[in-house]
């Protein structure tokens, strides 16, 4: 690659507003599409945003949350379809459960301090990804390997972080989240980047490799990254990503996939309105 890949984001609900983030994408830049599931009224302007994000041929990672079971089963039923369609559009998705995200708050929480809260796990699973792509170290995990790494499996995507001081209680435990596909042990394929500080001896590093080998048995190993943490104490800061994980839900017997001609007419269609051509009925 010439140049470094760019790295954005962008909200479903913001996304007139944030057309010049849109306009700026270049071909292998990397950006974050982020939506919740649920209102009917909104899936086929989320197909029209993924589509338009899709001509930029960039990577498109999609970060969808599931509406809560409360909400009611119509609810559920149409963020199924918009997950389906996330899915079909995007190199991968991040799909977080609404019921596993009230799990990390008490019931007086207030319903704008739970969003907050919700909005900040995202992010910071979002940052997980920017770090290992941007963070050097001895063992370098670049832009190129969670390409390649990504569209090798395309579907659903685990990232987690992890950070401790010492790993006593089984890796599964520390890993597992209410709010992220629970059978991540199960993907296909796996990369591990090892944060770690001053204190950290060589022991304590093959001790949670085995470790973590041991835990993802049935996955192949794409890459392992490792940096330095210029802080005193022995610490060690583990991400995971994971690819070749079930969907959360079934594929419904009536889902219809976008068909091939729909895209290759917008692409008519951009270039009209452009002047390059035009388009007779």
């Amino acid at each position: 690659m010439d140049k470094p890949a760019k790295i954005y984001q962008i909200k479903s609900t913001l996304f007139e507003t944030e057309k010049a983030v849109a306009a700026n994408l270049e071909p292998d830049d990397l950006c974050f599409y982020r939506f919740i599931g649920g209102n009917s009224s909104e899936t086929a302007e989320l197909t029209n945003q993924l589509c338009e994000l899709k001509e930029k041929k960039i990577l498109l990672i999609g970060v969808f949350r599931f509406p809560f079971r409360f909400e009611g089963k119509k609810r559920f039923q149409t963020a199924t379809i918009q997950y389906l369609r996330m899915k079909e559009l995007c190199d991968a998705v991040i799909y977080f459960n609404s019921d596993g995200l009230m799990e990390t708050i008490d019931a007086n929480t207030t319903i704008r301090d739970a969003h907050l809260t919700f909005n900040a796990i995202e992010e910071r699973t979002i940052e997980a990804l920017k770090e290992m792509i941007e963070m050097t170290g001895n063992m370098n995990i670049d832009f190129q390997d969670i390409e390649t790494f990504i569209k090798a499996n395309k579907g659903p995507l685990f990232i987690h972080t992890v950070e401790e001081e010492s790993f006593d209680e089984p890796l599964k435990y520390l890993f597992s989240t209410p709010y992220l596909p629970n059978d991540f042990t199960d993907g296909k394929q796996l990369i591990i980047n090892i944060g770690y500080t001053q204190e950290v001896d060589m022991e304590a590093f093959r001790q949670i490799n085995l470790r973590l080998h041991d835990l993802f048995s049935k996955a192949d190993l794409f890459k392992l990254g490792s940096y330095f943490i210029d802080e005193p104490g022995q610490r060690l800061k583990i991400t995971l990503l994971v690819n070749g994980i079930d969907d959360p839900i079934d594929t419904p017997d009536d889902y219809k996939k976008l068909p091939k001609y729909k895209e290759l007419f917008r692409k008519w269609q951009i270039l009209a309105e452009k002047g390059k051509t035009k388009i007779n009925f």
